[in-house]
């Protein structure tokens, strides 16, 4: 039977351990990624615990070594063919000299890393005919004060993203982006929200599950996910 392997970057976090046991669950198995060894390993927990295969690798996404590894790690893998990008990352700060500093970090985690993994990645996805699937959530639709780089860099995925597709649909890869609206997490301020309104990180696997698992035909090319009721409390 023939394996089916996907990279789940930011595998560490609620989003990625959420999707990656759902993958699993499909008979996908699980390459993840994080930074933090501890959530990584309870990711790994998670899939094996559901009867999954899973294995793990740490890279920092702000260095553009860790991605190269990353992307040359990934390659290595029998049935690598999708990439599922959750990470993100980033400090709200006040533009001006003193953001330069910050700004650079954030573009570098959530814009030019995903495309540099892509670069790399592309010539196995393109002989698999393989799915590439970010998550680049409201930011990419609005614009916010205190969060310039998150809002450029999310809007830059998304105009790359958009390119991408047109550019390898004739190869059978497909590329969907997924904007999550409020989604129930750790750093979810329940002061002010309510989390059983939030959209829950299964969710957001399921979405994942039914944009990667598509016929090669189809190509889910980009999803909003809103709460049905307003989160505010």
């Amino acid at each position: 039977m023939e394996t089916h392997s996907a990279l789940v970057v930011g595998a560490s976090g609620g989003i990625g351990r959420a999707i990656s046991t759902q993958l699993a669950k499909d008979g996908w198995q699980i390459l993840a990624h994080g930074r933090d060894d501890g959530k990584l390993q309870a990711t790994k927990q998670a899939v094996e615990q559901g009867g999954g295969v899973c294995t793990t690798f740490s890279a920092d996404l702000s260095d553009p070594t860790g991605v190269t590894q990353l992307a040359e790690w990934a390659n290595s893998q029998s049935g690598f063919s999708a990439v599922v990008w959750t990470a993100g990352g980033g400090k709200s700060v006040d533009s001006g000299p003193d953001a330069l500093e910050e700004w650079q970090r954030t573009l570098a985690v959530i814009l030019h890393a995903p495309m540099r993994l892509v670069g790399l990645t592309l010539p196995v996805l393109k002989q698999q005919q393989g799915s590439y699937l970010f998550i680049a959530g409201m930011y990419a639709k609005i614009g916010m004060s205190r969060m310039a780089a998150h809002c450029a860099g999310r809007h830059g995925l998304e105009g790359f993203c958009k390119a991408l597709f047109e550019e390898v649909r004739e190869d059978g890869v497909s590329v969907t982006l997924l904007h999550p609206g409020f989604v129930f997490s750790p750093l979810s301020n329940l002061e002010r929200l309510d989390p059983e309104k939030m959209i829950q990180t299964e969710d957001i696997a399921a979405m994942v599950s039914l944009a990667i698992n598509m016929p090669v035909q189809t190509c889910v090319s980009e999803m909003v996910v809103r709460p049905q009721r307003s989160p505010y409390r």
